[in-house]
């Protein structure tokens, strides 16, 4: 077989860790990277099916792709393996090869098998997610093909125990089962030898760290163990539970100067009642008093998080707290989900009550709430001086250089234009802050490379 690969990654942060694994795998295997999918002798898609937006695009990007290229090898890894199991060998004949996650060190073998029986439909299983039980030293350590520049997302976990009710994850990939943390220290210095600079720490629960193995701030350790490595500067913490932050973790923020006082919380929503009906009980106001602790112990703190309309029991009252809490609460980065049932989970047996343009407009008018506030916000970084990762062309024009500021998480917020000054791709340098449109800023490289922890502030 020809030895031509072209890899299409959907999805999450965490999928794209696995994605930079398998270009590792094929390359050390004698692969060669092809853009052009039509000229590639093995096509893998990296999916997703979280949800079911994510199902549809996968399978819209499966067909589209062996539409596109007969004759490939055509390998499906990532969710949708764990998901729907050898179901997907008779639902999608056009598929060769169903990889799961944990397959990912053998795929180069099990292509060439696959390129040897054509007319076949292989269907690899192993214990779902990375890791081979409590053991997650079993599972060889396979190096990644880092994708993004300046900075690499660092998976600490597989799996959650917790039990969203909406949430098909527990299902789809089992329990949490967290990686040792001298192979996640062994994985940053790899990483930090290659040009990374920022790591951006991801899990479905990233608070969990560890507690599977009965750890308490496991997460604080961790974080202990990959500041002290050189070459890395800025360590981001992605997918905090609610629950799960601890008055230790709160403190490393405050005083460390790697790990960002950013912190992306999804708080999913305010109202008890449907925190309850979510699976996720808290009482007396906890969303409102945990951002309140959040301020208090780290003074210049960034929050993210992410808010679902239309859950089953949201009236026009439930969605009177969560907009009041939008307009009051200041939160920097705001996302909003409309709420969709997907099977198997409990939500699911709810129904689905609230009209999908309802839905809608309860999310329009979320997004409005949020507009307003972060257009003041970002007004207000005008003519200030920050911390930004220079990470090369813009996607826009090539006559920028893009970057992120320290608030500005890789994927998910704006990003910073840099209209004037000299700099280098991975440098973070300081910049003037000179405009802001939308979430997006505009600035100039300043001179001086010293970088403090008090420009931040």
């Amino acid at each position: 077989m020809g030895r031509a690969f072209h890899l299409v990654s959907l999805g999450c942060p965490k999928n794209r860790v696995d994605s930079e694994r398998i270009a590792f795998v094929m390359m050390e295997s004698g692969f060669e990277p092809a853009d052009d999918p039509g000229v590639a002798d093995v096509i893998v898609v990296n999916s997703c099916s979280f949800v079911a937006p994510a199902v549809e695009e996968s399978l819209d990007t499966i067909l589209d792709l062996r539409n596109e290229n007969p004759s490939a090898v055509l390998v499906v890894a990532g969710c949708m393996p764990l998901r729907y199991g050898e179901a997907l060998a008779d639902e999608l004949p056009e598929v060769d090869l169903f990889l799961d996650p944990a397959g990912i060190a053998g795929l180069p073998r099990l292509v060439e098998a696959a390129a040897l029986a054509r007319a076949e439909s292989s269907l690899t299983r192993a214990e779902p997610g990375v890791f081979h039980g409590p053991a997650a030293v079993s599972q060889p350590v396979i190096g990644r093909a880092v994708s993004t520049p300046g900075y690499a997302y660092l998976k600490v976990a597989e799996g959650c125990s917790r039990r969203c009710t909406y949430c098909t994850i527990p299902g789809i990939t089992g329990p949490l089962r967290s990686m040792d943390p001298g192979i996640l220290e062994r994985e940053v210095e790899s990483l930090a030898e290659r040009g990374v600079r920022e790591i951006v720490v991801v899990a479905q629960d990233v608070t969990a760290f560890g507690s599977d193995r009965g750890e308490k701030d496991g997460l604080v350790g961790l974080l202990h163990r990959i500041q002290r490595i050189s070459g890395i500067d800025w360590i981001r913490l992605m997918y905090l539970h609610p629950a799960g932050i601890s008055r230790e973790l709160l403190e490393l923020i405050r005083i460390s100067e790697k790990v960002l006082p950013y912190m992306d919380v999804p708080f999913q929503h305010v109202s008890a009642k449907v925190l309850r009906a979510m699976g996720r009980p808290w009482r007396d106001d906890p969303v409102r008093r945990l951002v309140d602790r959040i301020r208090t112990e780290v003074p210049d703190v960034v929050l993210r998080t992410t808010v679902m309309v239309g859950f089953p029991g949201e009236t026009a009252r439930e969605f009177e707290e969560l907009s009041a809490f939008v307009s009051q609460a200041g939160i920097e980065h705001v996302g909003v989900f409309e709420y969709s049932p997907e099977e198997d989970t409990p939500a699911a047996r709810r129904g689905d009550p609230v009209p999908s343009d309802e839905k809608k407009a309860r999310a329009d008018e979320i997004r409005a709430i949020h507009a307003r506030f972060s257009h003041r916000w970002h007004r207000a970084r005008v003519g200030g001086i920050e911390e930004v990762l220079v990470e090369g062309v813009s996607g826009e024009t090539d006559l920028l250089l893009q970057g992120r500021a320290w608030y500005q998480a890789p994927e998910a917020d704006g990003v910073t234009y840099i209209t004037a000054g000299t700099c280098v791709p991975g440098e973070i340098r300081l910049l003037q802050v000179t405009d802001s449109h939308g979430p997006d800023l505009f600035g100039e490289i300043l001179t001086e490379a010293t970088r403090t922890r008090e420009v931040r502030k």
